[in-house]
């Protein structure tokens, strides 16, 4: 569908369009909050979860429209998208606009998150654990053993999420 086409059909007001229009706002907002909820930016969801809704490829211009977004973030979270290969772009033979359509098959770009995001911050936070462990004796003896447990706690979940991590990756690809 061309930009041109998207606005007739908006100015119109039909039913048909205020009905996509509708679901692509409400899957955009959706996966926006998802997003957010894995540490990135809504906007990054919001983009995800438009050309998820969107029946055909759309250019970065209908999504500015559509998000009402400039054109930095749309660009911006189209490449982490991309990054993330969660989107296809498509640039059809002597045109110069670039069309985004969402991936369906999410597994590769849960994969690509797990590596990219989730597995860093776990071998980081296994530092910091560590880190923690060495400023106990330095602790006031009557918090010392509260904050040991609380330590001790912090450690047993970083190793679960080590442990999931493996079978995590396995179901991913089954």
């Amino acid at each position: 569908m061309n930009a041109s086409i998207a606005s007739d059909e908006t100015t119109t007001g039909s039913p048909e369009t205020e009905a996509t229009d509708l679901i692509q706002k409400e899957m955009a907002e959706i996966f926006a909050d998802l997003s957010e909820l894995f540490g990135n930016p809504a906007s990054l969801g919001s983009i995800y979860g438009l050309l998820f809704a969107s029946p055909e490829p759309i250019s970065m211009e209908e999504i500015v429209e559509k998000l009402d977004i400039s054109v930095g973030t749309a660009s911006q979270g189209l490449r982490r998208l991309a990054e993330l290969e969660a989107i296809s772009s498509i640039k059809a033979e002597g045109q110069r606009i670039t069309r985004y359509s969402a991936k369906l098959e999410l597994r590769h770009y849960v994969s690509v998150f797990l590596y990219q995001q989730l597995l860093p911050k776990l071998e980081r936070s296994n530092d910091r654990i560590q880190s923690l462990k060495n400023e106990l004796p330095k602790v006031a003896p009557a918090l010392r053993e509260t904050l040991q447990q609380r330590i001790d706690q912090a450690s047993k979940w970083h190793r679960l999420g080590k442990t999931l991590l493996p079978l995590l990756k396995g179901f991913i690809r089954g």
